[in-house]
């Protein structure tokens, strides 16, 4: 859970992951994977911040910032699923759960989402972000079983990752 906190991964990873894999014996390949991605990932940006920046020039810090930026844009994108995922009960509900007051600067859907996965150490409250988190994505319903053979294990490493180029740029490499 730290490492997750530590390298900025993406909430709704977070949630799948937790929600998914509790430790049994047949979790262990999840797991293992998983540790050693966020162990790299991990090793990888502290090798960056202690290389010679003229040697760098921004990696580190665009890595870190875009990370960053990317966790800002999924929490504002679970703030505006807030209305339309949960009834006005429930919202008044967590909104008293989590502190969070009726008249703010901030939109009281924002302050709950941004107060999501903030505590690494706190388990309950790990297990309550995910479950808010899998209920704004709609990764599954309460009492629900999500195959774990779903879950995306990726090999690779994230700076490895294409971004999708759309239809145009396959058919024309295809020459179609």
């Amino acid at each position: 859970v730290m490492l997750w906190h530590l390298c900025h991964v993406s909430l709704v990873h977070r949630t799948q992951f937790f929600l998914l894999f509790r430790g049994d014996p047949s979790d262990q390949i999840y797991m293992e994977v998983e540790l050693r991605r966020l162990t790299w990932l991990e090793q990888h940006l502290s090798d960056l911040g202690n290389a010679s920046p003229a040697l760098l020039s921004d990696e580190p810090a665009s890595y870190v910032s875009s990370s960053i930026k990317a966790l800002k844009q999924e929490r504002e994108n679970l703030a505006r699923r807030v209305s339309s995922k949960l009834t006005p009960e429930e919202r008044e509900a967590l909104y008293r759960k989590w502190d969070i007051p009726p008249d703010g600067k901030q939109r009281r859907r924002l302050q709950l989402a941004n107060k999501l996965w903030t505590d690494p150490h706190n388990m309950q409250h790990v297990q309550e972000s995910a479950e808010i988190v899998a209920k704004l994505v709609g990764f599954c319903e309460p009492g629900e079983q999500i195959p774990k053979e779903m879950f995306e294990l990726s090999f690779k490493s994230p700076c490895d990752k294409k971004t999708w180029m759309g239809w145009n740029l396959i058919s024309n490499l295809l020459h179609l």
